[in-house]
């Protein structure tokens, strides 16, 4: 007997399946990452088609069988519009839903990662923060959400909160003061690591705003600002940190990546 499944996601991948069929996989809260298979859905005549498209969040009816998901229904909740009216902002939320993608697993509790990624695309969607702010929270967050957070609190040796600079052990994801960093004590903590090292140089301004975004509330996550000498050693540590985290890059960044240069 089949099953009747009834849940909000939000669209973060699809693929052809098939002459006429596609295959969307959702991010849901309670169920995680599932995939989806769309009949008809190359059809611009398909009545979920506006509903069932990348970035979209809608209210979905499926039938399961045996692991395979079938669409049954789907009601548009939000389609994120500024995002196809802006290069930038679309290559963007693209990344952010492979990252996500990446991420999440099926049957899983995925609920922080929905809420992140949603208000995301809505940052990048009905606001003018700037874009690259705004994938960076992101992936410093959604490390955090996915188990990789750093401890940001003191130095990883002497508990010393502040310094200048500060350094992040990315591999780790521990502090080194000033003092500590480079001494025998330090060398000595990574002595068998299996990993190359990554050190990122923190000034008080970036650890705050690191700090910020690792411990906010969800819906506080974006509302604080950086100096602007900052922002761009900000957002890129960010994407470094989550990337080596992952082991791996993606197709979408370079993309967005290769937008940004000739924007």
């Amino acid at each position: 007997m089949a099953e009747i499944l009834n849940f909000p996601a939000l669209v973060i991948r699809e693929s052809d399946y098939g002459e006429n069929d596609k295959l969307i996989t959702l991010l849901t809260a309670e169920k995680g990452r599932m995939t989806v298979c769309v009949k008809g859905g190359k059809s611009l005549k398909n009545k979920n088609l506006a509903s069932s498209q990348l970035l979209c969040y809608s209210e979905f009816t499926v039938k399961g069988r045996g692991g395979f998901y079938t669409l049954s229904e789907a009601a548009l909740i939000e389609q994120f519009f500024g995002l196809r009216a802006d290069l930038d902002r679309f290559a963007a939320a693209q990344y952010i839903a492979d990252v996500a993608g990446e991420i999440c697993v099926e049957n899983n509790d995925e609920g922080d990662m929905l809420r992140l990624t949603l208000n995301t695309l809505y940052m990048l969607s009905e606001t003018d923060r700037d874009v690259d702010f705004i994938k960076a929270v992101f992936e410093l967050r959604a490390a955090a959400i996915s188990g990789f957070c750093p401890d940001l609190s003191s130095c990883a040796l002497c508990e010393r909160e502040e310094g200048e600079p500060m350094y992040l052990d990315v591999m780790n994801g521990s502090l080194r003061c000033g003092d500590c960093f480079g001494s025998e004590a330090d060398t000595a903590s990574r002595e068998g690591a299996a990993t190359a090292t990554v050190i990122l140089p923190l000034t008080p301004a970036i650890l705050q705003g690191m700090r910020y975004v690792v411990g906010a509330p969800a819906k506080r996550v974006f509302a604080f600002t950086l100096p602007e000498d900052h922002l761009s050693d900000f957002c890129r540590f960010c994407e470094k940190y989550l990337l080596h985290q992952l082991e791996r890059s993606f197709r979408t960044l370079e993309f967005y990546h290769n937008i940004r240069r000739m924007g």
